[in-house]
């Protein structure tokens, strides 16, 4: 029989569970319109930039197959796009160092049965 205790860990981990359940990629909708012109053009460099520039931030894309008896298809192209709507969400330039990570078994940090991941850099030109 379970204990009070164990009965309330369980219930505090799922609480936990829920509320960093389903990464997204961020929505068009609250991007101003400036940053979706940003979006359209922004450069996306696998490697690093010698263009002078500030990091603002790391920003991840994410492609995620949520739905284990559906088939759906995962694209590096959307993990892309997540990055591209975080680096415009700051006002970002492009994404440098960008490298993209296939996880083919369950991602349990983003809840999905499998994903595509790819993280960069944000940075904005000096010039």
């Amino acid at each position: 029989m379970a204990t009070q205790d164990t009965v309330s860990l369980f219930a505090m981990l799922l609480a936990l569970a829920s509320l960093t359940g389903c990464a997204t990629n961020p929505d068009v909708g609250s991007l101003t319109g400036d940053q979706r012109a940003r979006v359209a053009s922004m450069e996306v460099v696998r490697g690093p930039t010698t263009r002078p520039h500030t990091v603002l931030a790391a920003v991840k894309g994410l492609s995620c197959h949520r739905n284990a008896y559906q088939r759906q298809q995962l694209t590096e192209a959307e993990a892309i796009e997540g990055v591209k709507l975080r680096a415009a969400s700051l006002d970002a330039d492009a994404v440098v160092n960008v490298v993209c990570q296939i996880n083919s078994g369950a991602d349990w940090i983003n809840n999905c049965w499998s994903s595509i991941v790819c993280v960069g850099d944000a940075v904005q030109y000096k010039d």
